[in-house]
């Protein structure tokens, strides 16, 4: 009897429980059960402290997702029951004291707010409504920043080889840089770690959600920078671009200058040794300094308005039209007269072939043939039996930053120059590659030297004490070089001078090095040709 009476309570209990919520509340509740509970618990949803506006932007998303299952009415019967029904936030004195967690070392090095991996987006889900953007930045060297093969192998390689703990401190610069989300969430710290354990999201390098929560400038290199993530894609943060009129039902929105000008891209295209400064990728410095930082925004070209407008087709350098793409920002967007493109193209030509993206190492190619010129200077006269001289004027004319530029330890820009008479006699060879792939000793090269402590020769960044050696070409700028050669007796004129400006992204030696001597061939583009015959 005293069982059934307490049954009898319950059920009177809960009844009563069931009926002090609202009619209308109750059919929010089952609308919810009945079309979200599948994939969300309804518990795990009221614990969240959002808005009105936040619940409408995340039900907005899973009207997408549901392919129609869910109809709009609905979701605004749903947004406003989660709004209303959700947990109220805690109050300071409620909450739990936030665990410090410390870095791993002191040094400037971990000088940033520690994040963490489900603060993000994937860009998968970016996808959804910028889609085009998406399938540009995929296959993209941001993307593959992590999962360059080269660079992966180069890291270890260049870590065994750090065997002082400030060598290795520089080595770990490189994932910073390359894997921000991982490092900065303490997922991994050195490439002395198993890179193939790193989580799916931030092993994809430099993604969507990552570039467009950057708020802070600290200083210019070397990841200087701060982000302000939201809780990934149930609550994501203020997206932050260069578009002043942009909105979202999905995130909130606010116009950044600073991912409109040249500083923005400065936040990593500056690279300094990590411990002695040494200053050995300056990118940003090099275009800082250049004629097209003409001080006027009106006339100055920043990075963006180059490798941001080009796309298959369009190289968009300096020598070339950069005219506009219009399109739409989002899938859904209004038409704009220009959106940025995100194909993010440079010189590696090697890495998009590595990662099979054909369409970014085509474009890749499109940018090296036009970004310089060659002119042939030729002496007054030329003679048999006498030291005849010719110039060649490798002109900087279509790139905002020195030719080469970034990581010019490694990467190979130089001269191919042969003469020929008549009958096709070689009278003159410098800079052909032998059978193993290596550059004759004779040529041209335009590169960085960087060199130890010791003063000798190292490509191993860590090592790096000094620069040897910088010849390259300066933007809108020249260099000029000269070639000796004697003409022999019984050669017949006239001379062709045929000379080609090539350029490969490392040495076949160094990627033999690095994969083994069964790895790809690296590819070698030719920049800019030139024939002109000499008469004698």
């Amino acid at each position: 009897m005293k069982y059934a009476f307490f049954i009898l309570i319950v059920i009177f209990t809960a009844s009563f429980t069931f009926a002090s919520i609202p009619q209308d509340k109750k059919v929010d509740k089952k609308l919810f059960e009945s079309k979200c509970a599948k994939c969300h618990s309804l518990k795990k949803s009221l614990r969240k402290t959002k808005n009105l506006a936040a619940w409408q932007r995340t039900v907005k998303r899973m009207v997408k997702y549901s392919r129609g299952t869910i109809t709009q009415p609905e979701a605004e019967k749903i947004a406003n029951y989660l709004a209303g029904q959700s947990e109220p936030a805690l109050t300071v004195a409620q909450k739990k004291p936030a665990t410090k967690v410390k870095a791993p070392e002191k040094n400037a090095l971990y000088n940033f707010k520690k994040v963490g991996v489900n603060q993000f987006i994937d860009p998968s889900v970016c996808q959804q409504c910028h889609s085009e953007k998406f399938k540009q930045w995929n296959g993209s060297m941001h993307s593959k920043a992590f999962t360059d093969p080269l660079w992966r192998a180069a890291t270890k390689h260049f870590f065994k080889e750090a065997v002082d703990p400030k060598q290795a401190l520089e080595m770990k610069a490189c994932v910073k840089c390359h894997t921000p989300l991982g490092f900065r969430a303490y997922h991994i710290s050195s490439p002395g770690d198993d890179y193939d354990k790193l989580a799916q999201l931030p092993a994809q390098g430099i993604f969507c959600n990552w570039c467009h929560n950057i708020n802070e400038v600290k200083h210019i290199g070397d990841a200087g920078y701060e982000v302000a993530p939201g809780n990934g894609k149930d609550d994501p943060s203020t997206m932050l671009g260069p578009l002043k009129d942009a909105s979202s039902d999905f995130h909130p929105v606010k116009y950044s200058e600073l991912h409109t000008k040249s500083e923005f891209c400065g936040l990593c295209h500056n690279v300094s040794h990590a411990t002695n400064n040494l200053p050995f990728e300056q990118t940003y410095d090099e275009w800082k300094k250049s004629p097209y930082n003409s001080g006027d925004p009106a006339t100055t070209v920043n990075c963006q308005d180059c490798h941001m407008r080009q796309k298959p087709g369009v190289p968009a350098t300096g020598k070339t039209a950069r005219p506009a793409n219009p399109g739409k920002a989002a899938d859904n967007g209004p038409d704009r007269e220009h959106v940025n493109t995100h194909y993010f193209v440079g010189a590696n030509t090697l890495a998009a072939q590595l990662e099979n993206n054909p369409v970014h190492a085509k474009m890749a190619v499109e940018r090296l043939k036009n970004a310089a010129d060659l002119e042939l200077i030729k002496s007054a006269s030329y003679h048999k039996n006498g030291l005849s001289q010719i110039k060649i004027k490798v002109i900087n004319s279509g790139a905002g930053h020195y030719l080469p530029t970034g990581i010019t330890e490694i990467r190979q820009m130089w001269l191919d120059v042969k003469i020929t008479d008549k009958n096709g006699k070689t009278v003159f060879r410098s800079g052909n590659l032998d059978s193993e792939g290596n550059i004759d000793k004779s040529a041209a090269l335009f590169h960085t030297q960087l060199g130890d402590s010791q003063g000798k020769p190292v490509a191993n960044v860590a090592l790096a004490d000094r620069i040897l050696s910088d010849h390259r070409v300066p933007p809108k700028g020249y260099l000029i070089e000269k070639y000796s050669f004697m003409i022999p007796p019984d050669v017949i004129s006239p001379l062709t001078v045929e000379a080609t400006l090539k350029y490969r992204s490392a040495s076949q030696a160094f990627a033999n090095t690095l994969l083994g001597n069964s790895s790809v061939e690296i590819p070698v583009v030719d920049m800019f040709s030139l024939h002109d015959t000499i008469m004698f």
